[in-house]
């Protein structure tokens, strides 16, 4: 029987092994060319999408947005066409707006690729394309894996990328490097007090890893702790939130190594000052062997993933709060 750990190596190692097929997936879409990607999801499923945005936008002018589903399929946007590409997640192939959204998209005759846990899903049924990965542990960071592999490909079919053979090395290093970031982490129980001291508990980033400060906010000390927690933009930090600093708020940054890190340093510098009760988590202090050193600062995700996965395991079991336990979710009509 498999360790957690060795779980985790093996469902990223399985969003690795799915990169020749998601080439073969989307030959026949980018042969036939796009004008832009959609990005769509609610919740953490649009989170792990947000990074992709910065990566797309490095490297090439083509239209990329990550929406929540619900938007999207309100708006409509102008923008988007039979030539878009879409991306849709959802875990369960349920969520509602994502399925609608789906729908939408493939009705438009715009190419649609989704994940889910389960194929046989509405999500998966709706779609052109569908990937599974339900696992017990690191679903989400072997679903960016794959969301990666889509990006890198898009701008290798474009001829935007110089060194796609060596980014798929990148990739295909993760599993291992991750799950020794993951099975290494030591500050379980200064994290684990820091977070139980409360309040409201702030949390920063920006750039590729704005994603994963919200997604831990949001997915897991809101909805699977019930702890309040804000995120806020780096860049935003300074246009209001940072008025309500104290000496004993606790404030959890996400200190990257992308062309962003200024924002997230100044947030240290400042805050370093006034509250007794800060906590960051710096992608430098890392180590990712097998990953390019010019392909870290937008591999950045996923050491944020592994670390705060490992820290959010820590704190469910010192609060005995299973990660599963919902209020509202799946149990009432919202």
């Amino acid at each position: 029987m498999l360790n957690r750990f060795e779980e985790y190596e093996k469902a990223l190692q399985h969003g690795v092994d799915q990169g020749s097929l998601i080439e073969e997936a989307l030959d026949p879409v980018l042969d036939r060319g796009i004008d832009s990607l959609y990005l769509v999801g609610c919740g953490g499923s649009l989170a792990v999408m947000m990074p992709l945005e910065k990566l797309i936008h490095e490297y090439s002018a083509i239209p990329c947005y990550a929406l929540n589903s619900n938007e999207f399929l309100q708006e409509k946007p102008k923008g988007f066409t039979k030539n878009s590409l879409v991306v849709l997640s959802s875990y369960t192939g349920t969520t509602k707006e994502t399925v609608e959204a789906a729908r939408f998209a493939k009705e438009t005759g715009a190419f649609t690729v989704a994940f889910a846990g389960k194929a046989d899903t509405p999500l998966g049924q709706s779609v052109d394309v569908v990937f599974a990965n339900d696992a017990p542990v690191g679903v989400t960071d072997s679903k960016a894996i794959m969301l990666y592999q889509i990006a890198l490909y898009v701008l290798e079919k474009r001829g935007e990328l110089d060194n796609y053979q060596a980014w798929k090395e990148s990739l295909a290093s993760l599993p291992k490097a991750l799950r020794k970031v993951r099975e290494e982490e030591s500050r379980s129980e200064e994290f684990v007090n820091f977070i139980q001291e409360g309040p409201m508990i702030m949390m920063t980033g920006s750039g590729v890893n704005y994603g994963e400060a919200y997604m831990f906010s949001m997915c897991i000390l809101q909805e699977m702790q019930w702890i309040p927690a804000q995120w806020i933009h780096a860049g935003e930090f300074f246009h209001g939130a940072f008025e309500i600093l104290v000496e004993d708020t606790p404030l959890l940054v996400l200190h990257g190594e992308d062309k962003t890190r200024p924002l997230s340093q100044r947030v240290i510098d400042f805050a370093s000052n006034i509250t007794k009760r800060l906590f960051v988590i710096d992608a430098k202090d890392y180590t990712l062997d097998g990953v390019k050193a010019e392909h870290r600062g937008f591999l950045n995700p996923f050491i944020f993933m592994a670390v705060l996965g490992r820290l959010g395991d820590d704190l469910a079991e010192a609060r005995n709060h299973p990660l599963t336990t919902r209020r509202y979710m799946g149990k009432v009509k919202y």
